[in-house]
């Protein structure tokens, strides 16, 4: 590990309330996985959510790659130790696949989880981001699964994901199947119970007017996780930010409208002079 960039992440992590993750307490180098697509442009980090994967994003990078740098990189939520998977440490990580790379500033994607995890980076570390893009954000008010069954069946996973999912045809056996397999597990069913109780009691209401640089908030119309009405809140409170919806959609809309999601952070994109 860079020490230079571990003593920057060092003094971010000085600044949050929260534990080591074992990688900076050990000093080693974080297991870092992303897909990286387009070459020119603003460099957009994409970030999935509780739930999600880098191929959240595999129907959007290659839209969005057209005009910016696009990298998504892999939370280890499932899969990694426990220090590692609520949302400061996630941001810690953020930081530093950013400081070691020297990306910033950039412009930060974030579904869901991953949007409350770039809204804490940057309130911790703002001179690394220039701007955000939020879709259904969590850091306010959400529905999640931090009340995981002791035995989570298909018939849980398959409510889920209608609950995520406007349209139907997005809630395959397939999808329901890999889920299932995966939380199986024990450490990855704690690891999501405890990445989703950090999303709870994480509240950032009050510290989001603090937040300046330009915000795109992109909100399916019925999401049923982070509500409209929390999307109005993010709005009011951010002061430097603009709301744009569709109808139709639920919780994952570069999953459901890929080709308008792009289109809409290409605007944001060129409104900024990016």
């Amino acid at each position: 590990m860079n020490d230079s960039v571990k003593n920057q992440v060092l003094k971010s992590w000085e600044r949050i309330d929260c534990p080591k993750p074992i990688w900076l307490e050990d000093g080693k180098e974080p297991n870092l996985k992303t897909i990286e697509q387009g070459s020119s442009g603003p460099t957009i980090i994409f970030l999935h959510g509780l739930f999600g994967a880098l191929s959240n994003w595999d129907t959007t990078l290659p839209l969005i790659s057209h005009y910016s740098k696009t990298i998504a990189l892999h939370f280890p939520i499932m899969g990694g130790h426990k220090s590692e998977v609520k949302v400061k440490p996630l941001a810690l990580l953020t930081e530093y696949y950013i400081r070691k790379n020297n990306l910033g500033p950039v412009v930060l994607c974030g579904n869901s989880l991953g949007g409350h995890v770039a809204l804490r980076l940057t309130l911790n570390s703002p001179e690394l981001v220039k701007g955000l893009v939020l879709s259904g954000s969590s850091g306010l008010y959400e529905h999640t699964s931090d009340t995981l069954p002791i035995r989570p069946g298909a018939e849980f996973i398959r409510d889920h994901m209608k609950r995520v999912f406007f349209n139907d045809r997005f809630i395959t056996d397939e999808a329901v199947n890999e889920i299932l397999t995966t939380i199986k597990q024990r450490s990855n069913h704690l690891n999501i119970i405890q990445s989703a109780r950090s999303a709870k009691k994480d509240n950032l209401q009050k510290v989001l007017p603090a937040i300046k640089v330009p915000t795109l908030l992109l909100w399916g119309e019925d999401d049923e996780i982070t509500t409209m009405q929390v999307a109005q809140i993010f709005k009011d409170s951010m002061p430097n930010s603009e709301l744009t919806t569709i109808k139709n959609c639920g919780h994952a809309p570069m999953i459901e409208y890929p080709e308008w999601f792009s289109e809409q952070v290409k605007t944001f994109i060129d409104k900024q002079g990016w």
